[in-house]
């Protein structure tokens, strides 16, 4: 909890934010009904946390339609710290995934606090205050790991009022599940001396002056430098590249024009080297509790095409053994990015199994 306030207190957040225009409709139609019996699958709003090298903007094509076809009131995302355009702290900790939880859950907590809603004839309908919320949470790549500790998150703070009904991941970068498992190791810390300080300084300027420096001006040149930098790397998350278009490959070059961004991926990166994580579990075990949730569903989307997170055959096996609770969706000859490179398919696997 502390991670999540700290991470709050002073960072610009980049977020998207659709309120479903036909909600207030939708609610009159279905209150008679409601009356009777409490419509518990019902979901308020959709939280969606991107990828590695993406940003909230990766979710710009169906964020629209994904939180009308689930019926909810808003679908909100947000630049992860390390990219978009979210700020860039010097502090690791606000790098991590339990920071950037604390980010989604304050953006929910501000949208709870105004969400009145406006019917035809222009009067105000309060939501009741003290009810809990259904949420559906999506993450996609490295934002599963960060949609599954949310899901926990909301599932064990009872002043959260926020019930994580459904967890979508896609494609999902999880250590131990689909991606092979770091193991964990304990690292000493480091005592509070002298001697400690100096040398950590004397680091501290080394890596500024030989590595920081010229592995930014290096990555600023290879990003800026070719013009078909972004094309190349998405054609192979794309199962399809004939299906990448101009406005695919600008939503992920358009945030690298912002001062700083390869400063923010150095420190993301570094963050995780340094295991700043305050997670007690591993992925698989961070997987298995969500789905051992009473009131949850976990569907897993993957592209059969996937050259990125392999989880196609032994992997996709593997999880169904494991993990006989999580729904798993094969998409045939997508890639990596299934909910980009076809919005309208993935809306319909997932009206399916939903």
């Amino acid at each position: 909890d502390d991670v999540e306030k700290r991470a709050m207190k002073s960072i610009g957040v980049h977020s998207l934010q659709y309120t479903n225009p036909n909600y207030v409709n939708e609610v009159k139609r279905e209150q008679q009904h409601k009356e009777q019996q409490h419509n518990s699958n019902s979901i308020d709003a959709v939280y969606l946390h991107h990828g590695f090298g993406a940003s909230s903007l990766s979710w710009l094509p169906v964020l629209p339609s994904l939180t009308k076809q689930l019926g909810a009131r808003v679908g909100v995302a947000h630049d992860s710290v390390g990219f978009g355009f979210t700020d860039r702290p010097q502090s690791l900790e606000a790098y991590s995934a339990e920071a950037n939880v604390g980010i989604g859950l304050e953006l929910l907590d501000d949208d709870d606090d105004a969400k009145a809603t406006v019917d035809s004839s222009g009067e105000n309908e309060k939501s009741e205050t003290g009810k809990e919320r259904n949420i559906a949470i999506f993450g996609h790549s490295m934002g599963a790991k960060t949609a599954l500790i949310m899901a926990l998150a909301c599932s064990k703070r009872e002043d959260l009022r926020l019930n994580p009904s459904l967890v979508v991941l896609v494609a999902p970068a999880l250590e131990g599940v689909s991606l092979p498992s770091r193991g964990s190791s304990t690292k000493k810390k480091a005592s509070n001396n002298k001697i400690s300080q100096l040398l950590r300084s004397i680091w501290v300027t080394w890596r500024k002056i030989f590595l920081d420096y010229p592995f930014r001006y290096g990555l600023r040149r290879l990003v800026g430098g070719s013009p078909n930098f972004w094309r190349k790397g998405l054609a192979s998350a794309w199962g399809d590249p004939k299906r990448l278009s101009d406005s695919d490959v600008l939503r992920f070059q358009w945030p690298s024009i912002g001062m700083g961004w390869e400063q923010g991926l150095l420190n993301l990166v570094r963050s995780k080297l340094s295991s700043s994580s305050k997670s007690v579990l591993d992925d698989g075990e961070l997987l298995q509790q969500v789905s051992s949730l009473p009131n949850t569903k976990v569907v897993i989307i993957y592209g059969s095409r996937d050259r990125i997170v392999r989880f196609e055959g032994s992997v996709a096996e593997k999880v169904k053994k494991e993990f006989p609770t999580v729904h798993i969706v094969r998409m045939e000859g997508l890639g990596h990015d299934p909910y980009e490179e076809d919005v309208d398919g993935f809306l319909r696997e997932l009206k399916a199994v939903v």
